[in-house]
């Protein structure tokens, strides 16, 4: 595993723990993937033209109460430029009526040379107890085509956090 990976899951696994201090006193663990959560991507026209802005949605759907996650997106370069990325209001909205918030680390580095956005990390900070679970949007990123095409964005890296810091890799469609 090279160096910035670690350091990535070192910091998100930081972070989520941060996040539930107030919540629960329990270490975070790795274990695997749970079924009844399921993380995908959106695009509503994937043929794009040149010159066009379009977005592209993580969504998530889950049975079981979270916390936080992360993830980072893959493109072709030559056809689409990662303008932005934005948090969704999925954790975001839980968390303000909740009396809580959210924080976005670590912040995404776009890469518009080789089509990456590194990790976008998002997790509820705050003592109130519980999290989120349902459908909704993680995270949006802004995009303009460079060329005509097809778009087809590919995640990776895609990690959850669950009530009581238990992290695990999301299952579901990564196209």
């Amino acid at each position: 595993m090279r160096a910035s990976k670690i350091n990535r899951w070192f910091l998100f696994t930081l972070v989520l723990l941060v996040a539930l201090v107030g919540c629960r006193s329990v270490p975070a663990t790795t274990v695997p993937a749970v079924s009844g959560v399921n993380v995908s991507i959106s695009l509503v026209n994937p043929k794009v033209k040149s010159g066009d802005t379009f977005t592209v949605d993580v969504g998530i759907n889950s049975d079981i109460i979270l916390r936080g996650a992360q993830c980072a997106l893959s493109y072709d370069p030559v056809l689409m430029r990662c303008d932005r990325v934005v948090e969704g209001s999925y954790f975001k909205d839980w968390a303000a009526n909740n009396g809580s918030s959210t924080i976005v680390v670590p912040q995404p580095v776009i890469d518009n040379e080789k089509g990456y956005v590194s990790d976008i990390g998002i997790a509820i900070m705050g003592t109130t107890a519980g999290g989120v679970k349902g459908s909704g949007v993680v995270c949006t990123y802004y995009f303009t085509a460079r060329a005509d095409g097809v778009a087809k964005p590919t995640l990776s890296n895609v990690l959850l956090s669950d009530e009581n810091g238990k992290v695990f890799p999301a299952t579901g469609s990564g196209k």
